[in-house]
């Protein structure tokens, strides 16, 4: 389950100097962008001003001074997820190739969400799906949310059912931490297979959705990259 925690500044710090001192995976992402830069960690901090994050590379878009963004950063079980806004970056010349840039972000904001590693790793291929409705004609039916990602999904129904490609449909379903995700969707693949306990197979890309389901889902899904950003790491 997700829930938001309110953090002293000592409780802050704390987290910080444990982020720094394990090199914990981070990542940024921009309010209300998909855009994501993933393999950072805490390299310093000056209490009640700003964190430094180190990882990125020459080639990467850095979000610009001001910008609202969500750092993740991935603690033991727990995701912190805090809201701060990006600052000044250290930047080596143009000439110097051996120095790559350093991200600062503000202090950050007292309250956090805070994500259970075992809720963001569900609608995966290699763990049980979510319950999902499927609408479509006026006809509402049962099905399983396979996998997900900020633009699509995929699902399986339990009956075989006929739906055009580019059809518009829609789909309900809870993820964990009590979001809501209801969204409509274009059918983009269709697939039926035998002797399958889901014989039919659909492929979406999300459409409408309310602006604080959007970003709940791109918390979500930042949360889920930064935990696989780790294991991927660990997996060297």
């Amino acid at each position: 389950m997700s829930e938001f925690r309110n953090l002293s500044q000592q409780e802050i710090e704390s987290l910080l100097q444990r982020a720094r001192a394990s090199r914990a995976s981070a990542s940024i992402r921009a309010v209300g962008s998909v855009r994501l830069l993933g393999d950072l960690h805490i390299s310093g901090f000056e209490i009640g001003a700003s964190v430094q994050l180190s990882g990125a590379k020459h080639r990467d878009q850095l979000p610009p001074k001001g910008m609202v963004v969500a750092v993740s950063v991935l603690l033991g079980e727990e995701i912190f997820s805090l809201q701060t806004r990006m600052l000044e970056p250290i930047l080596a010349g143009e000439s110097d190739t051996l120095f790559p840039p350093v991200l600062r972000v503000d202090w950050p904001q007292a309250q956090m969400e805070v994500h259970c590693r075992g809720d963001v790793r569900v609608a995966t291929p290699d763990l049980p799906p979510l319950d999902a409705t499927l609408e479509f004609k006026d006809r509402v039916f049962p099905a399983k949310l396979l996998n997900l990602t900020e633009t699509g999904m995929g699902l399986g129904l339990t009956e075989r059912l006929r739906v055009d490609l580019h059809a518009q449909v829609e789909v309900e379903t809870e993820l964990p931490g009590g979001i809501k995700l209801r969204t409509t969707g274009n059918v983009r693949h269709l697939e039926w297979l035998d002797e399958d306990a889901l014989p039919t197979r659909l492929g979406l890309v999300l459409g409408c959705m309310t602006d604080q389901t959007r970003e709940a889902l791109r918390r979500f899904i930042q949360a889920r990259r930064t935990d696989r950003s780790e294991n991927m790491r660990n997996a060297q």
